[in-house]
């Protein structure tokens, strides 16, 4: 096993662990492992470092020789020979960078099955793309294929792989590099798990098990918060919490939802040609679930930029009617509903979430939704790079004051509607 092999199996194996951690002890002890940890936990990547940063720089000049014509003749026919054999020697050095990526997850492919050791497989996979690129048609299977991509990518507005070229040289050393970012700092988003799960540990939060899409549709079919966009609709998050108030207690479910927006738009090419492309944008909401038997078939909506069904309903507060748009199943469920003591809870709700909208279905369901998202938010000074610190900081007990506070406001709509009728 080679030291990047190993370096990963050790970080698979750590991630079992966390993952498979069920209090806030185990994470602690999970973390000062790495202190004295038994093997190594660092890649060894500088010979990909000068693989990305050759592609790069490749692609940088050629880009530049195409646009400024300022490069030396000597150095610009130097240039344009490397890339004209491109046809050659990329297709060969990306299957020999693949294969020696693979070696390096373990898994070597159908070559294992003839050759034993990972040079010689790289070798094989090197010399069967050599004698593919050899052969006559590969030259223009090459560049046409090169000139395509180019004019797919650009949205049409080139068409010449003088320009391709380049750039998908830029983009592999991009990716080499950006991947070499992320194996450099694998220790940051394992970090941001373990700060998840403690958070969820100390505040008595458990992650549902769900499909995204499917809980979306389900949600869907009970809340109108959940038909937004036009795209993909998923849930993120689902976290499963109880809360024990003075009056009340109830369990309820913490939420994340994506839905995307997809829209067609005109531009004008390079070319001065009007043409049209999809443009999708993602947006998010967050919020509670939970039963709420004290009223019916109501909605309160603050500028969500979605529309609900029922008879609409005005306060007496005109300040209340300018942040909400009331619809009822019935006038009276919101006359009821909405004492002036509830007004003043909805209003203080309303300065402190954006866009809110609170929706009770005909099934004695509420929806509070917002588009805030830093209810789970909590502030780390140390990570995994910084074992014994991060180990100290993880083992104090953490309270989601955001959480917290919401929970309370419910439970104070809660106090101020038990009165009027339970359902």
């Amino acid at each position: 096993m080679t030291h990047n092999q190993q370096v990963s199996a050790n970080i698979t194996r750590l991630k079992e662990k966390i993952e498979a951690a069920t209090s806030q002890h185990d994470l602690v002890a999970t973390i000062r492992s790495l202190e004295h940890h038994p093997g190594p936990l660092d890649y060894k990547d500088k010979p990909w470092q000068v693989i990305g940063l050759l592609f790069m720089g490749l692609g940088g000049l050629a880009l530049y020789s195409v646009f400024s014509r300022s490069l030396p003749y000597e150095f610009d026919y130097f240039l344009s020979v490397v890339l004209y054999y491109s046809q050659y020697w990329l297709p060969v050095a990306i299957v020999v960078f693949w294969q020696l990526w693979r070696e390096e997850k373990g898994k070597a492919g159908f070559l294992s099955r003839y050759f034993k050791t990972p040079a010689q497989r790289m070798a094989a996979a090197g010399g069967i793309t050599l004698v593919v690129v050899l052969m006559p048609f590969w030259g223009l299977v090459y560049w046409e294929g090169l000139q395509t991509l180019t004019l797919l990518v650009s949205g049409g507005g080139f068409a010449s792989s003088e320009v391709g070229l380049p750039l998908l040289l830029l983009v592999i050393g991009g990716i080499v590099c950006w991947r070499l970012y992320q194996r450099k700092h694998w220790r940051r988003p394992l970090s941001e798990r373990i700060s998840l799960l403690d958070i969820l540990f100390n505040n008595g939060l458990k992650a549902l098990p769900f499909n995204g899409k499917e809980k979306a549709k389900e949600l869907g079919q009970q809340f109108k918060e959940f038909i937004r966009g036009n795209d993909l609709r998923e849930i993120q998050h689902l976290y499963q919490g109880h809360y024990e108030g003075e009056l009340h207690r109830f369990d309820y479910r913490l939420y994340r939802f994506h839905y995307v927006v997809r829209r067609s738009e005109t531009y004008t090419d390079s070319k001065g040609n009007t043409r049209t492309r999809v443009v999708r944008n993602s947006y998010y909401r967050h919020g509670l679930l939970l039963h709420f038997p004290f009223s019916r078939g109501l909605s309160l909506n603050a500028g969500s930029g979605i529309s609900f069904s029922g008879e609409k309903y005005t306060t007496a507060s005109n300040e209340f009617n300018r942040v909400f748009s009331i619809r009822a199943d019935e006038e009276i469920v919101a006359a009821r509903f909405l004492s002036p003591a509830v007004i003043e809870a909805m209003l203080a709700i309303a300065a402190e979430y954006s866009r809110p909208v609170l929706e009770i279905n005909a099934g004695g369901d509420l929806c509070f939704a917002f588009s805030n998202d830093d209810i789970l938010e909590h502030k780390r000074t140390y990570n995994l790079e910084s074992p014994v610190e991060f180990a100290s900081e993880i083992a104090k007990h953490d309270e989601l004051e955001k959480l917290n506070g919401l929970l309370f406001q419910i439970h104070n709509l809660m106090r101020l509607t038990d009165n009027n009728f339970q359902l």
